[in-house]
Order: structure tokens, then C-alpha cells, then sequence
């Protein structure tokens, strides 16, 4: 690995949060030994790399490996995320618009909607600040919209209708089972 390309990656997670003299100091160093690892001079030890995950909540691995950077995190919400939102948001916006429902139907269903709506804004943001937080966010929303589908699916809440119903119910069980299948290759990934 190249100094230079660890310098590099140190200053592109540094300018996404902090300036060169607040992060010298919360390491208690000097600006100019941040300046000299980002430009390839010296590096850090590995304490320090330690610290400086934790500070931009990135595993140390983000820091150190060239193909870590923004890789992983597209790596981590890959393009199967993107088309699965984006073709829930057109089933969601179909029925909608179809469907006969009573006012508070449509408002959840709206809701519904913006959730997915804010799910796509976070997957866009992904590349552009890679951090653990936007991979939090996604799969916590996710999660939260398979819960609130399957459950206002299933009670029929708000008197929405058959077919806004089996929207909600079909939009929750897609999303558990993508959940369940990231979850299980998550898991087999992380025991090799």
C-alpha cells in the first residue's frame, strides 16, 4: 500500500466532518502531522488508525485497503437495493393512483410512499459519503417499512381496501425476504 493512497483516504473522510485542526485536536497532535499523513509523508500508527475509525465510524479495514473506500460501501447497499426500491415505489404510486380507498388509506399509503421515496434519497447519498451511518439508515428503513406494511397490510388499517391491503402486504413480505436473504449472506460472509 502506498502512503499516498492512505493519505488520500485519510483526508477524504477528514473533509466529509473536519477541519485539520479539529481533528488535531481530538488526536492531540499537531495540524501539521494531520497535513504530513495526508500527503503521504508519515503515516499514523495503528492506534491512531483505530481512533480515526472510530471517529468516522468506518471499520479500520475502510481506512487501510485501497479497495475499501467507497467500494464498500456500494459493496455493502449494492444496485439490487436501488431496483427493489425503486420498483416497490412504482407498485406503491400504481395503486395509489388505481385504487378506491378512504382518505386515511391514501395517507398512509402516501407515507409509505415518502418512506421509500427517503430510502432513495439515503441510497443516493451512499456513494458520496461512505460511512457506516448511511448503511444504518438503509436497512433500519427498510426494516421499518416491512414492519408497517406487513402490519397495516394485515389489519387492514384505516379501512384502506382489498388491493391497497395486498399492496402493503405484498411490499412488507418482498422486503423481509430481501432482509432474510441479506442478513443470511451477511452471516456466511462473515464466518469465512
Amino acid at each position: 500500500m502506498a502512503s499516498t493512497e492512505l493519505g488520500a483516504r485519510l483526508k477524504q473522510f477528514r473533509q466529509q466532518q473536519l477541519t485539520q485542526t479539529a481533528l488535531a485536536d481530538k488526536l492531540h497532535v499537531s495540524r501539521q502531522t494531520i497535513s504530513s499523513w495526508e500527503t503521504g509523508r508519515n503515516q499514523p500508527d495503528i492506534s491512531t488508525i483505530t481512533q480515526l475509525a472510530a471517529l468516522y465510524a468506518v471499520p479500520v479495514d475502510t481506512l487501510l485497503r485501497a479497495d475499501a473506500g467507497t467500494a464498500a460501501t456500494t459493496k455493502r447497499i449494492d444496485r439490487y437495493s436501488t431496483s427493489l426500491l425503486l420498483v416497490l415505489l412504482g407498485i406503491f404510486l400504481v395503486e395509489r393512483v388505481t385504487q378506491l380507498s378512504t382518505f386515511p388509506g391514501f395517507y398512509w399509503i402516501d407515507f409509505l410512499i415518502l418512506l421509500l421515496m427517503g430510502l432513495l434519497v439515503n441510497l443516493g447519498l451512499a456513494p458520496r459519503y461512505p460511512n457506516v451511518w448511511t448503511i444504518r439508515v438503509h436497512w433500519t428503513g427498510l426494516t421499518i417499512f416491512a414492519i408497517l406494511s406487513l402490519i397495516s397490510g394485515s389489519v387492514n388499517a384505516f379501512n384502506m381496501g382489498f388491493g391497497l391491503m395486498t399492496t402493503c402486504q405484498f411490499g412488507g413480505l418482498v422486503v423481509v425476504i430481501v432482509l432474510v436473504r441479506k442478513y443470511w449472506h451477511y452471516r456466511s460472509t462473515k464466518t469465512r
